[in-house]
């Protein structure tokens, strides 16, 4: 699967806008040392060493990939950061209610079942805390076969559009809800990249990397990644 090679690869930044994105949307919050972050999919932890370093917050990091939670724990532990990345499903998470300012998901809970995720971010979000996601969407120009064939190299059971994301939200009780799209131009701007591979990569990895850029060279005007942001 396609989060299997970015595992394997170590790809840290991974998500539309990588760190640069990141950067923008967190300095553009009110964070200090005292305000709690959940790091929902986490990954290799990039942005998670970031919020540590840049905030001095308290960051929660967590993903379901092993791999990932492995190289994460390396990162924290290279970069010398209180993080300690642990295994949880976003469907059903393990914290307490109520505990978190903000929830971050970066190109994550478009890989997850949303309404379940979106049920557990909303409930370990405090009162007036902020869900923050970077997610895709498409313009519902794609016929079915090729929403499909996109669907199932991802491994997502629904690309939502934009509505559909705003919908979501809705449902799941979320207020203050803004959706903007990411132009995609910015895809192509982010030096920040970086790389833990495994020690052995089979042909397959880089099969799954080159069919990536492929689908994203074909679809690119029809995939449209969002900044969601959102209050309980």
């Amino acid at each position: 699967m396609y989060i299997d090679a970015l595992a394997k690869l170590g790809v840290g930044g991974s998500h539309p806008g990588g760190l640069s994105l990141s950067k923008e949307l967190l300095e553009s919050q009110t964070i200090h040392a005292q305000t709690e972050i959940l790091d929902v999919g986490c990954g290799t932890g990039l942005t998670s060493v970031y919020l540590y370093t840049h905030f001095n917050c308290r960051v929660t990091a967590c993903d379901k990939h092993l791999l990932m939670i492995k190289k994460a724990n390396q990162r924290f532990q290279l970069a010398d950061v209180p993080v300690h990345a642990t295994y949880e499903i976003a469907e059903s998470l393990s914290y307490q209610e109520e505990i978190f300012d903000f929830v971050l998901s970066e190109s994550v809970t478009a890989f997850t079942n949303i309404s379940k995720s979106l049920a557990e971010y909303y409930r370990v979000l405090k009162q007036g805390g902020k869900f923050i996601a970077i997610e895709m969407s498409h313009d519902e120009t794609l016929d079915e076969t090729e929403l499909k064939k996109m669907e199932h190299f991802y491994g997502i059971k629904n690309i939502r559009t934009r509505s559909e994301w705003v919908e979501d939200l809705k449902a799941n009780g979320f207020l203050n809800i803004k959706v903007q799209p990411f132009h995609v131009d910015k895809l192509q701007t982010n030096s920040e990249y970086d790389f833990n591979p495994s020690p052995e990569l089979g042909p397959e990895i880089y099969d799954t990397i080159v069919e990536h850029e492929d689908l994203m060279s074909i679809y690119r005007s029809n995939i449209v990644p969002l900044i969601l942001t959102a209050e309980k």
